[in-house]
């Protein structure tokens, strides 16, 4: 009843149904259909009862990767699945798989069953429960894909699996590379379907991790709209007051500096808006002081502020005996209008 379907590199899966001993549902005619069944006995050998073995040596992976589904699996009737709805036949389910836990190191499954099959287990028209499973190459037992209710395992298996019909539908293999999965999950190449599936349930609990700090971020890293922008205002008004006061004190540097070149007879009062522009630039003002050193005087000091503008000036000779004629003294002379 083997079923291959696929490749996970370098380990092949398959995927199975199998009838074991301890799987019996109904047992006694006019018993209700049980709210839970034994999918699995406890490993890690499993022989089923036409003779083929698997490994079940973590059980809980199995289940890890039933609640990573997040969807209930379907028991049918003969394994339907498998054989009907390929060849697009009705396949009904006569039951649900919600939940599965591990008892004992077998594995046990909560049963949601329609009330038709549960009438035929109470009827014990049915009595037998086949789970199928998907497998590595190597027979380690890694999901549970479905059960099916069954009456004759041993005729069913011989049907599902028989010798010289490796290309019937259900038991074709392919090759499917999980290389970049593996590298997406930060695992080696080789890495186990076992390690794999753990490593999905790590990334879920991340994320519902991330998911629940983003709801309710922390406090102390974090503040109210309203005082972040009050804070950047108050940041952005202390840099423009600083900016005003460097452009001041700039200016007041500048002035100073040109004024004491004029002084110095350097430059020419005339060109101080020039010498103001060029200190405006970057670096400017260094750059002004540089200069003036190196320039020579252009112009000598000047005795007009020490003299007085009324002082009359010398008179000529002429001009003295025009002033002896007329009895004035020379400074009266040049003071006349």
């Amino acid at each position: 009843m083997m079923r291959a379907t696929r490749t996970l590199s370098p380990m092949t899966t398959g995927s199975a149904t199998a009838l074991f001993a301890t799987t019996a549902i109904a047992s006694s005619e006019g018993a209700a259909a049980p709210d839970w069944v034994q999918l699995f006995p406890a490993g890690p050998e499993l022989v089923a009862r036409d003779g083929r073995s698997w490994r079940l040596s973590d059980p809980r992976a199995v289940i890890t990767a039933f609640e990573a589904n997040g969807a209930p699996i379907p028991i049918d009737y003969e394994h339907g699945q498998a054989h009907r709805a390929p060849r697009g036949e009705p396949a009904p389910a006569a039951g649900w798989i919600t939940a599965m836990e591990i008892r004992e190191g077998a594995i046990w499954a909560r049963a949601e069953w329609t009330d038709k099959a549960a009438a035929m287990i109470a009827a014990r028209e049915y009595r037998f429960l086949s789970p199928e499973f998907h497998h590595t190459k190597a027979g380690q037992v890694f999901r549970v894909v479905g059960a099916g209710l069954v009456n004759r395992p041993a005729l069913q298996m011989a049907a599902l699996s028989r010798a010289g019909e490796p290309t019937a539908p259900h038991e074709t293999e392919t090759d499917m590379d999980l290389t970049a999965l593996c590298r997406a999950l930060g695992l080696d190449a080789g890495a186990s379907v076992e390690n794999i599936l753990a490593a999905v349930e790590r990334l879920q609990g991340e994320r519902r991790t991330a998911l629940a700090a983003a709801e309710a971020p922390p406090m102390d890293r974090f503040v109210p709209r309203a005082d972040y922008d009050q804070a950047i205002a108050s940041v952005e008004e202390a840099q423009t007051e600083l900016a005003a006061m460097r452009t001041e004190r700039l200016t007041a540097d500048v002035d100073a500096a040109i004024e004491e070149a004029v002084k110095a007879g350097k430059i020419a009062p005339a060109s101080r808006d020039h010498y103001r522009a060029l200190c405006a630039a970057e670096g400017g003002l260094e750059n002004f002081k540089k200069l003036v050193g190196t320039m020579p005087v252009i112009a000598g000091a000047s005795d007009l502020d020490d003299r007085a503008l009324d002082r009359p000036s010398a008179l000529t000779e002429q001009q003295r005996s025009i002033a002896a004629m007329l009895g004035q003294s020379e400074e009266d002379y040049a003071s006349a209008p």
